[in-house]
Formats: structure tokens, C-alpha cells, sequence
């Protein structure tokens, strides 16, 4: 009794797989992206960015993934939101400040969260292994340069 059980529990687990692996059958309101499915985009800093689900510039939720390609530098900036921030792969250096000072970057690696407050001037740089982050805010956001 057991052995069928656990059969038929195996089966309709690999069934629902099969039946989702491709998004066909997912209920309402179910999204589905594939890593492959990613539509990126270049910012005018060189990183490649994509957006999850909504948009930082339009007001509400938003999640997206930045690319930081190695050896690329971000100068003071902040943000009018809360963010939120999850490095995915590589290492992300980050400072806190006006002014550029590689002195004060703090090194992210690969599962490291980390928060950027709003209206908090910060700095960053990826080194040779380059970097992808995960954000998470409310937009509508921007960019806003310091100085």
C-alpha cells in the first residue's frame, strides 16, 4: 500500500512538472520567466538591467536585475526610494558618501542582502568578476547624481 501511494504521489508530482514546465496549465495571475526569457536592457552607465515585474520609473512595486560588468564604477548617487538588494553572483563593492573613495567600499558576495535607504548617497564598483544584483523598491525611482 505504501509503494502505491508513494507511486502516485511520484506521478502527480512529475505530471504537474511536466504540465507547468512550460507554463501551460498555470492558474491565473501565475507568471513564469525563464532565466533565457530575460529581455535586458543597456543603461547609459554600461550596466545591463531587466525588470521582473513592473518598472522602477512607475510608481508601485518593482524588481529587476543589474548587471554590473568587471571593472565598472557607479559615482555618488542615491535614490528617492527604499531599496533592497540581493547579489546574486560575483562581487559587488558598495560605499556610503559624496564623494568616491575606494577606501570606505564594503565587498558583497554572492548571497549577501543589503539595503539602500532612501535619499542616502552610495558608491560602487565591481572588480574583474564583474556582478549581478537583485533589487526590490517602490517607484516610482531614479538615479540621482551627487554633485
Amino acid at each position: 500500500m505504501k509503494k502505491l501511494i508513494r507511486g502516485i504521489f511520484i506521478s502527480s508530482y512529475l505530471l504537474m512538472n511536466v504540465a507547468f514546465a512550460d507554463g501551460v496549465g498555470l492558474p491565473p495571475g501565475v507568471t513564469l520567466t525563464k532565466l533565457d526569457d530575460i529581455q535586458w536592457q543597456t543603461s547609459p552607465s554600461g550596466r545591463e538591467y531587466a525588470n521582473i515585474l513592473g518598472k522602477t520609473s512607475a510608481p508601485g512595486p518593482y524588481l529587476s536585475l543589474v548587471k554590473w560588468a568587471p571593472n565598472l564604477k557607479a559615482l555618488p548617487h542615491k535614490h528617492p526610494d527604499d531599496r533592497y538588494g540581493v547579489v546574486l553572483s560575483g562581487v559587488h563593492y558598495i560605499g556610503y558618501g559624496d564623494q568616491f573613495d575606494e577606501s570606505q567600499l564594503h565587498a558583497h558576495t554572492p548571497g549577501t542582502f543589503f539595503t539602500e535607504p532612501a535619499n542616502t548617497s552610495h558608491f560602487g564598483m565591481t572588480k574583474n568578476e564583474g556582478a549581478v544584483l537583485y533589487f526590490y523598491g517602490t517607484g516610482p525611482s531614479a538615479i540621482l547624481p551627487v554633485n
